[in-house]
């Protein structure tokens, strides 16, 4: 295969030569043996960290089948800690392929990109760019080829309740300690005939720059990338029909996605879904189908041009990379200090203007034709609510703190009374929405009243004067679509009531496991009487907003297991 030789060549430049770096699985099997299993994935990075003193691996965490998770840095010089990766002025990128464990290619190409880091064409870029990697975000899944972890949670899913291990250590060792400039999060996805295709993080409640940076600055590049070599690539994801109209859209953008999380904590998400590869466009428009058997060797190729292209403009423009992550950190820091401006609760999808693209085409001379459609791929706010400078939350809401402190959310103790003016919101209906994730998704419609609350030493404060601000409200307003509601986190304070005082008096004698038809007027009067007294009473949301600045006896929580190592006794 022409193409195969082409690529290894590649990566075979100076300063070291082709036979002293290690190959990769798939280039031992000419592209052709599906993809690389755990153990020659891993000895690959074990090879390439002892052959090259600029690449470091750390462990991250141990999956339940006891496969290890690693991350491993890339820099020159070299850099084994994130303190000397933000004081070195360079681009922090992540690479974090295959999340889904049969959504092979991103790990592979990975491995590619790092053998041309070490000793290819992009060596040169290290001056300006550190590179954290990891070989796969899925051990357990990756070596059966199944979507989901060992605990059987989809795990681009998970990033607002971190249940899963693995994901819980990329947020709280790789994300919140080194802060990534830019995260790339590898798939397989979008539709053929495009090589490779990509999407931002779309969300309107992220950043209004760091959003559009992408759009303006680097995927051009990647599309530049891809056509040099006779492909084609474009946005994520496939053929869409709104209100009778056949065009080209996007998925949902809730924040527990890796990519629309990463934009909620101040950081530029770019999704790369790789395509089946079953057809290629060529420079001349003609589309060629691709053998079966060459299908994974494009799919490969088509992640590498891509992250190529990523890392040159994250050398290229480092100066103007890390401006609009730092300046998202500092708007979100003022607009949590002064509160006031709009937070996105709710939003709609809606096309960004028509634009030619590959589109299918059963029946006609070639399988794809190049047609102008609407692009469905803007996300615009439908409703607002001003941002609060602060949360309460009662006791009961303890269990939370923990998850908060993993989201790098500062929370803190109240030490004495205090009296505040605060918003409080309460349910006027409870919704049990779907099961999914091991949970019953859940939602509430609200009303909202101003109260004088009274609080006392064991609440909690969370301000929303943190980098992190956009994410504490996307997690703390009971109106977004990915809320500590959503997952559960409320249960014991909210609960789901009965529509009718018939629904109510059936379910609760089914609980009692009492027969209806037997009891006398009198103890369905008593049923009744329970249940109408449930339904009238309410239900206060347990995350109440403060508006303006108050008095806060406070001091700052601190992981309850946290280790000091001098620490030789209680108090």
């Amino acid at each position: 295969m022409i193409v195969t030789v082409a690529l290894v060549m590649a990566v075979a430049s100076a300063p070291f030569q082709a036979q002293q770096l290690p190959q990769t699985w798939q280039e031992q099997q000419n592209f052709r043996s599906g993809p690389t299993p755990f153990e020659p994935l891993m000895k690959f990075w074990y090879d390439l960290t002892a052959m090259s003193p600029i690449v470091n691996m750390q462990p991250l965490t141990r999956t339940l089948l006891d496969r290890e998770m690693a991350l491993i840095t890339i820099a020159d010089p070299p850099i084994t800690n994130p303190q000397d990766a933000l004081r070195s002025g360079k681009t922090i990128v992540l690479l974090a392929p295959s999340v889904h464990g049969g959504e092979v290619s991103p790990k592979e190409s990975v491995q590619l990109i790092a053998k041309e880091l070490v000793a290819g064409e992009l060596r040169p870029l290290l001056r300006d760019v550190i590179v954290l990697a990891l070989p796969l975000v899925n051990p357990d899944g990756g070596e059966v080829r199944r979507r989901t972890n060992e605990s059987g949670f989809d795990m681009n899913r998970d990033y607002v309740k971190l249940e899963s291990q693995e994901i819980q250590a990329l947020v709280t060792k790789v994300m919140n300690e080194w802060t990534p400039d830019i995260h790339v999060d590898g798939h397989h996805g979008g539709s053929p005939p495009y090589v490779i295709t990509y999407q931002g993080t779309l969300n309107p409640a992220a950043d209004a720059e760091l959003r559009a940076y992408p759009y303006q600055h680097i995927f051009p590049k990647i599309r530049e990338t891809v056509e040099a070599e006779d492909y084609v690539a474009f946005d994520y994801s496939g053929v869409q029909t709104r209100d009778g109209v056949e065009g080209w859209g996007s998925t949902s953008v809730e924040a527990r996605k890796h990519h629309v999380y990463t934009g909620l904590t101040n950081s530029i998400g770019i999704l790369l879904e790789t395509p089946s590869n079953t057809h290629r466009v060529r420079r001349d428009g003609t589309v060629q189908a691709i053998p079966e058997e060459e299908r994974y060797f494009h799919q490969i190729r088509g992640g590498v041009l891509a992250m190529r292209a990523i890392l040159r403009a994250a050398s290229e423009q480092r100066t103007a990379i890390r401006a609009v992550t730092t300046g998202a950190r500092e708007r979100a820091l003022s607009a949590g200090a002064t509160g006031g401006d709009p937070i996105v609760l709710e939003y709609a999808l809606q096309s960004r203007g028509t634009e030619p693209v590959w589109m299918p085409s059963p029946g006609g001379p070639q399988p794809y034709t190049r047609r102008d459609v609407p692009v469905y791929l803007r996300w615009e706010p439908t409703r607002t609510t001003p941002r609060p400078v602060g949360y309460l939350l009662p006791p009961a809401m303890a269990s939370i703190v923990p998850l908060l402190q993993d989201h790098d959310i500062a929370v803190y103790r109240f030490r004495t009374p205090a009296r505040f003016d605060a918003e409080v919101y309460y349910a006027t209906s409870v919704n049990r929405d779907s099961y999914f994730q091991g949970h019953y998704l859940k939602s509430v419609e609200v009303v909202k009243e101003r109260e004088t609350l009274d609080v006392v030493p064991g609440w909690y404060w969370i301000p929303t004067a943190q980098s992190r601000a956009q994410l504490i409200s996307y997690l703390l307003e009971p109106e977004t679509d990915d809320n500590l509601i959503t997952w559960g986190w409320t249960d014991h304070v909210l609960e789901v009531r009965p529509k009718t005082v018939e629904e109510g008096v059936a379910a609760l004698a089914s609980a009692m496991e009492l027969d209806l038809s037997t009891l006398t007027e009198q103890r369905r009067a008593q049923l009744r009487a329970q249940v109408e007294k449930q339904l009238t009473s309410r239900q206060r949301v347990p995350m109440m907003r403060v508006m303006t600045h108050q008095p806060l006896p406070v001091i700052e929580v601190q992981p309850f297991n946290q280790y000091q190592r001098n620490r030789y006794y209680q108090p």
